[in-house]
């Protein structure tokens, strides 16, 4: 008898447990209007707004550095030279023969005075052989001497005339000549002294030394990729370059806000706005670059790493946790039952899914 009335008395904790399991309230969640923001992260770096890469024009040894990093300096200031020896020999050689050809453009010079003594010479003596043709013309006329005689006396004539006539044209050659020599050399002393300004590299603004990228003795080769020689900026100045991969480049907008995070200042956010957005993209990189205006504190490094949250999106939408969502539906918890609604989704946002066809807001979802 005692093992018959034991059975029923363990088996009604079995009989509850059974019936609290299948009666339990499940686990819900309201459907609720929130608002939304979407972002598109992004990196890059701290820059100064008037940030430049000086480069070299011309390839050669670097034969001085006259700035470290650091010094201040301004626009046409000399920053290095590089060495144009060749250059500046040949502009030597031509200052040389500048020099020559001026002094004897010279009135006085030994050169031009020897053509024009020459000319006054022939001058002369074509005076005199003028007049002696010109006596003998009226001789011959009043039928006085023979006319074999006159034309000994022409012909006099006309060989002085033509030898004052050749000295005087080359003296005025000589002069014309100089003269474009002389021209022709100051345009090309000229073309060779404006070639030597490239081997002095100079900052193109006024600014600071925040980067030096060459030493005595190192060889520049223009064409290359790597020709850079300094980086002058103003490090009062700051701006945020952001790279934004193509996929979201659609996205972006100018005014548009932006969340920043520097390494330099672990757990603190700058928020910027985006005020320049490139025209093109990094063909390499896949990437296009946006600048952002931020107040960082006046200790930023410049270069220094950011990361960034663009602000592409903010408006109010009605959400539900995402594990209430299976297959397009939800289930609609009533009290005493479930109802499986298919609902249409848009955006995902931190664990949240938006709904926008199916469910209004304060319904009572099932999470599975």
């Amino acid at each position: 008898m005692k093992k018959w009335f034991l059975i029923p008395l363990l088996a009604l904790p079995l009989v509850f447990l059974t019936w609290s399991y299948l009666h339990r309230e499940p686990k819900t969640a309201v459907a609720q209007i929130k608002e939304v923001k979407k972002f598109v992260y992004a990196s890059g770096y701290v820059e100064p707004e008037d940030f430049v890469l000086v480069k070299s024009e011309v390839s050669g040894i670097v034969e001085a550095v006259y700035v470290k990093e650091g010094d201040k300096v301004k626009k046409g200031q000399v920053l290095a030279k590089i060495s144009a020896q060749e250059l500046e020999s040949s502009i030597k050689d031509l200052q040389a023969r500048l020099s020559l050809v001026e002094e004897r453009l010279r009135e006085d010079s030994p050169y031009l005075r020897f053509l024009k003594e020459k000319v006054e010479a022939s001058e002369l003596q074509l005076r005199q052989a003028e007049r002696e043709y010109e006596r003998r013309r009226d001789l011959a006329e009043r039928g006085l001497i023979p006319k074999e005689q006159l034309e000994k006396f022409k012909t006099t004539y006309e060989i002085h005339r033509r030898e004052y006539e050749a000295n005087l044209s080359q003296y005025r050659d000589a002069i014309r000549s100089l003269q474009a020599e002389s021209k022709s050399l100051r345009a090309q002393i000229e073309r060779l002294n404006a070639q030597r300004e490239k081997y002095f590299i100079k900052s193109p603004i006024n600014g600071v030394v925040l980067s030096k990228f060459v030493k005595e003795g190192s060889y520049i080769n223009h064409l290359s990729q790597e020709n850079v020689l300094f980086g002058v900026g103003d490090p009062n100045r700051l701006e945020v370059v952001l790279e934004i991969d193509e996929e979201y480049v659609g996205l972006i907008k100018e005014g548009q806000r932006v969340f920043l995070s520097i390494d330099a200042f672990p757990g603190q956010t700058f928020e910027g706005t985006i005020y320049s957005k490139e025209g093109q993209l990094d063909r390499t990189r896949k990437t296009l670059k946006v600048k952002v205006r931020a107040n960082l504190p006046p200790n930023t490094p410049a270069f220094a790493t950011v990361e960034g949250k663009v602000l592409v999106e903010e408006r109010s939408a009605l959400l539900v946790p995402k594990e209430a969502v299976k297959d397009g539906k939800v289930l609609r918890y009533e009290r005493v039952r479930s109802v499986e609604v298919p609902v249409k989704l848009g955006g995902e946002y931190e664990g949240y899914v938006e709904v926008l066809e199916g469910l209004k807001e304060g319904d009572r979802v099932i999470l599975r």
